[in-house]
């Protein structure tokens, strides 16, 4: 692993966070195969959360330490579920690891927010934001009305080639109208 700049240590390759996870912690050791598929599943949905060449050991020990808890808080609730008596104790015990995952999110998001260049968003304004929406809003009414012109023309190109009625003396009243220039 190598340091950067700002001296965090980011993780070289995370081409495959499972088996790094694997590597890091053998849970397979602590976990049954229910527990153990929790854990991987929620160790997948967090690391959602991180831009591969963002992401340092610290979250990624944050991450296995978040997907442990969970883990545990919920074998405890399982083996408390028929047992009056270990519920205040597996509540104590929850409680605890509840409060240290609401302190290692907290720590995540305070690296993530710290990632953040502020100057990215200099000079962005919401008149900016208006305009994007207009343009953008502008461009799907111009895609739309050209839509509409193309079915409008295929319409009338197909409507066209219809002969009509040969017998029809209302269309011939019309057109006499028209030639001597008399509106109904």
């Amino acid at each position: 692993m190598g340091g950067t700049g700002s001296g965090r240590r980011r993780l070289k390759d995370l081409s495959e966070p499972k088996k790094l996870l694997k590597a890091i912690m053998p849970v397979a050791n602590i976990f049954n195969e229910e527990e153990l598929k929790m854990y991987y599943a929620l160790t997948d949905i967090y690391l959602q959360d991180f831009d591969e060449e963002d992401m340092t050991s610290s979250d990624l020990d944050d991450v296995i330490n978040l997907a442990k808890n969970k883990v545990l808080e919920y074998r405890l609730l399982k083996e408390s579920k028929d047992d009056v008596g270990k519920h205040l104790d597996v509540s104590a015990a929850i409680e605890k690891i509840q409060k240290q995952n609401d302190k290692i999110k907290e720590n995540l998001s305070t690296r993530r927010k710290d990632r953040i260049d502020p100057n990215a968003f200099k000079g962005f304004s919401i008149v900016d934001l208006a305009v994007a929406f207009d343009d953008q809003k502008k461009m799907k009414l111009q895609d739309q009305i050209q839509k509409n012109k193309e079915e409008n023309e295929r319409i009338r190109a197909a409507h066209a080639k219809f002969p009509g009625n040969k017998n029809d003396t209302e269309k011939e009243q019309l057109e006499d109208n028209l030639i001597s220039g008399k509106r109904e």
